[in-house]
Parts: structure tokens; sequence; C-alpha cells
């Protein structure tokens, strides 16, 4: 299809532009849901091969029902194939929700779709054998890069890509853990940044559409079906506030881990592909006595709900799998770490009211804070407390807890912004050189070229020409930029009044007056842009060169380019404001 097909003039009618795109999200809906089952499914084959039995739910389970040698073996082989497809992938790493971030920052929703299936064959695989993350990641990435692919095969523009890309975002998640509310928010908060009709209602649809597929398959009861808890008294809210800040210290302390685990790889000599292998190998050494570690981790975290895991158990499910969960991650190994943030904020909330009650007060209640603590640890890992917030409720179907999830959840991302990286995600970024504070505008920009700014507010000089002739020209013609031309009318250079001035000056204090001519004193030549340089690239070069206009010249061919005008630093901020101010009105639906 030809770029622009939904804005173009065969659908002039905004109403049927509006239905074609709901009829697109609702496809990318279905799509990226049957993608997500698909994923679900390939973990629990996989699961199958290495422990001869599949369920999500039971894993830990039918992991201690093996002989030891094949806890060993099955993380440990399943690592060495994530490495051989880890090392296939661009920049030989595992790509998740943190590139979904990037392209829709920098990228105008671009992605490719072929690290999107290397990613979640790879994350089928770590999860399959064993590996202590979670399916959202990769789940959300592949959902992402559907999306970006058939925005870009049907040409949509900027802001429709962002939203097409919050669709399968969306679809993703809400597949993932039958969460349509949170995936909307989590598809809005995370990914696309910004909460508007226009983006907001595709969305919706897309996970509508999801929610209806995903209970064709598995039903529609939630994840964690619990007893209903109900809080005991008001002052336990400051409990749960301080719960929300111990989260963000577990999630600080955390990122510092894989922090430091990478950074132990890279002093070695051990290749990129064989260091998942090494991990799997440890982490069947710890599966051995503690199976519950292992994977996406449901069935400890429904224990821990249910209250039936003592304080001993708690502790050192919470270490272990922290621990599991950073090496596995900074190993190589493929997942996302929402699924582990729920598991850790369980544990954590466990051991933190036990320590507590043992102390001060016996008359709390565990499940509330294990529900508490897994929004907030999950709040201060995605540093998304609103999606988080809901996923919680969508997950467990109790909503009686609202004042200590969201209060949790509150003073954990609160904290968790007062840190260095406010999450997992924007620390990942980071440590790529990578900051998207301002990168959805950066990215808005960069799609905007110089060429319809030319202006000819310039005079053309002969290279040859003295400096007094250059400054005479420019006086008849009340222009303030000289175009230095040689004898074949190639550019050489530029040069502004005030400088002609000044060196004026100091030729006319020196023995030879005239003899200068403009050629010896213009601006080099690669101080300049062409027509297709885009705002960003300019503005940079300005400032660079302490400049406020930059010559604008055609694209290299054969050594010689036609100068074509000059542009200003005025017009080219006037445009920037007028790209986002234009870009702000279609968001909010300002005609």
């Amino acid at each position: 299809m030809s770029p622009g097909r939904l804005s173009s003039a065969t659908l002039d009618n905004p109403l049927a532009r509006r239905l074609v795109f709901f009829l697109l999200a609702a496809i990318i809906g279905v799509v990226v849901a049957l993608a997500t089952i698909l994923l679900i499914e390939l973990i629990l084959l996989v699961q199958w091969f290495s422990y001869s039995g599949r369920s999500e739910s039971q894993f830990a389970t039918i992991a201690a029902q093996q002989p030891w040698w094949r806890l060993l073996l099955a993380p440990m082989v399943g690592g060495l194939i994530v490495g051989f497809i880890i090392h296939t992938l661009p920049a030989k790493r595992y790509h998740g929700i943190a590139d979904v971030m990037e392209a829709c920052a920098f990228n105008s929703g671009r992605m490719g779709v072929r690290s999107g299936l290397s990613a979640a064959l790879a994350a089928a695989v770590s999860l399959g054998v064993g590996a202590p993350l979670g399916r959202e990641g990769p789940a959300v990435h592949i959902g992402a890069s559907i999306s970006a692919w058939l925005a870009e095969h049907l040409g949509l523009d900027r802001s429709q890509s962002l939203a097409l890309l919050g669709c399968g975002a969306a679809a993703a998640v809400t597949t993932s853990f039958n969460a349509p509310i949170a995936g909307v928010l989590f598809a809005l908060e995370v990914i696309v940044g910004y909460y508007t009709l226009s983006v907001f209602a595709p969305v919706v649809i897309a996970s509508v559409a999801a929610v209806l597929i995903r209970t064709r398959f598995y039903g529609a009861e939630p994840l964690f079906v619990i007893d209903t808890f109900s809080q005991h008294s008001a002052w336990e809210i400051p409990l749960f506030a301080l719960l929300g800040i111990c989260s963000a210290f577990l999630v600080c302390g955390f990122i510092k881990l894989v922090a430091v685990l990478q950074q132990g790889w890279d002093r070695t000599s051990i290749p990129v592909w064989a260091r998942p292998g090494i991990t799997g190998l440890l982490i069947g050494l710890i599966a051995i006595k503690y199976p519950m570690i292992l994977s996406i981790g449901y069935e400890p975290t429904k224990a821990a709900l249910q209250q039936t895991l003592p304080f001993s158990d708690l502790l050192v499910l919470l270490v272990l799998k922290t621990f599991g969960t950073a090496a596995a991650l900074s190993s190589g190994f493929a997942g996302g770490v929402f699924s582990p943030s729920v598991f850790l904020g369980a544990m954590l909330g466990g051991v933190f009211i036990l320590a507590f009650s043992s102390v001060f007060w016996s008359g709390a209640v565990q499940g509330i804070y294990s529900v508490a603590g897994m929004a907030a640890v999950s709040s201060a890992m995605l540093g998304a407390p609103i999606s988080t917030t809901i996923i919680v409720f969508e997950l467990t179907r109790d909503y009686g807890l609202t004042l200590a999830v969201m209060t949790a959840a509150a003073f954990a991302s609160t904290t968790m912004q007062l840190s260095k990286h406010t999450s997992f995600f924007r620390w990942q970024l980071a440590t790529r050189g990578v900051n998207i504070s301002a990168g959805r505008d950066v990215s808005l920009l960069r799609t905007h070229t110089v060429e319809k700014l030319i202006s000819q507010r310039c005079t053309r000089v002969d290279a040859q020409s003295s400096l007094r002739e250059v400054e005479s020209q420019l006086g008849v013609a009340r222009k303030r930029i000289a175009i230095v031309l040689d004898a074949e009318q190639q550019f050489i250079g530029s040069v502004e009044l005030r400088e002609l001035v000044a060196r004026s000056r100091e030729a006319a204090l020196s023995d030879v007056p005239n003899m200068t001519v403009v050629a010896d004193v213009v601006r080099d030549a690669t101080v300049s842009v062409t027509a297709s340089s885009n705002l960003v690239g300019a503005l940079q070069l300005m400032a660079d060169s302490d400049i406020d206009y930059l010559p604008v010249l055609t694209e290299k061919l054969e050594e010689k380019r036609e100068f074509l005008g000059v542009i200003f630093k005025a017009d080219l901020l006037a445009e920037h404001y007028s790209v986002l101010r234009r870009a702000r009105d279609e968001e909010f639906g300002v005609n």
C-alpha cells in the first residue's frame, strides 16, 4: 500500500478514517493475542521437553519431582541454546520493553520484526527451562514488532504508528495476564507516554479484542484466586507506605546487582553465547533445593498470598529470586521483569509484616501485605504506578485492598523518582546512552526537514573579491550573509558581515590591506546542511558552530554541490514550535 494510506484522499471522511483505524486496532488485538498465546504454548512445550510436564501454575511442583541431574542440565542446555539465539540478534542482546520505549521515543514507533521473533523464541526457551524471569517483556516486544511492521507497510504517519504500537503492547499485556484495563493503562503510561482520546480509543479496542481471544483459550479466571482480605485499621496506612519505600530500595538494589554482575561478565574473556549456559548451571544448583525460584513463579506467589509460606521460606525465596533474576538478566537469558517483581513483592510483603509483627504487633494479615508488596515492587520496577496498581487488582480480583495497594505503590514510585534511574527500563536505556526524557519531541522534529525554510536572504560573491568589495556588495543588497562561490559557481563557504568588518579592520592595519580576498576568511564549506537535513541536526550544528544561519546545499554528487539558499535559527525555532504545537493539537484532538 502507498504511504499515508489511512490519511490519503481515498478516505476523505474523518469518521471513515477513524472507523478504519478502529478496525485495524481490532485486527492488531486479535493477531497479537494469538501471537502471545503461541508464545505461552511454546514455553509450555519447552517445559515439557525439559521437565516432562507442562503447567505454568505448577512449575515448581513439576520441577521438584525431577532427578537432580535434570534440574542441572535443563537450565544449562537451555542457556546455551539461548546464547546461540542471542548471538544472532542485533547488538547481540535480548530486546524487550526498553527497546519498545526507545522506538516509541526516537523512531516514531518503527521497529524490526526479526528482533521481535528471535527475542520471543529466546524467551520461550529461557522460561521453559526455568530461567527466573517473566514473559510480559517478550510478549510486549513481539506485539509492538507486529504493530510496527504493519504501520510501516501501511505507510501510517507518526501519531497513527504510535497509537498502533500502543495497541500491540496493550493486547500483549491483556493476553498475558488476563488484565484488559491494566493492558490499556500500561500501553498509555509506559509505551505511548500520553493519554488522549485519539490513542485511548483504539488501544481499548485492541485490548477488548485480545481479552476475547484470551478468554476463548484460557477462560476468564484471574491468575491468583485468593481469599478476600479486609484491612484491620486505618493506622496500618503508614505501614503500607513504609512497605512501598522498602520496595523501592529493593528495586534499586536489584538494579545495582544486575549492573555489578554485567560488569563482572565484561571483565572476563567468556564469550557472550556461553554466559547463559553457565548461569543456567548455577540456577539449576539452586533449584535442586529451591525449585520455587524457577521460571515465572506463579506457584510460590500464590502460596505467599494464601499465607502458607513460613517466614524463613519467604526470606530465602526473596533473596534467591532476586539473585537468580539478576544473574539471568546479566548473563543474557531472555525475559521480562514484571513477573519477578510480582514474586518479589509478594515475598517482601510477607517478610516485612511478619518481621514487624514479631516485634511490635501481631494482628496484621500477611496476605494483605503480600498483595500490597506486589503492587509496590512492580510500580518501582516498571515506573508505572497506575497500570501496576490496576494489574494487581485484576490478577487477584480483590478490590477491598484499594487503600493498601495504592498507598504502597504511590510511596514506592515516589521514592524511586528520587533515585538516579526512575525504573529498570530507564536504567537499561541509560546504560546504552539513551535518555528518553525529551525523546518523543526529538523524534518528531527529526521527521521534519529544513527544505521549506530555505531563504535567499544572502548575497553570492566571487571567491577572489576583496573584503571591501564584499562589504560594499552586502551593503547595497542590504544582506548580512555572503555566499562565496568559485569561478565555476561551486560553493566554497560563507561569511557574515560582522566577520568581514572585523577582518577588514585587521587588514587595514597591515602593510597590504587590499591583498586579502574573501576566500581566505570564509567559514568552512562543511558548516552547511542539505535540504533533507532535519530540524534537530540543523539546530545542533548551529549551536556547535556558534552561528545563527547555515548554507543549504544539494546532496553530494561527484564532489559538486549546488548552493540552494540559507536557513536561519529564528525560522528553525519558529518551525520547531509550530511542529510541536500541531502534534499536541493532534494528540489532544484539537482541530
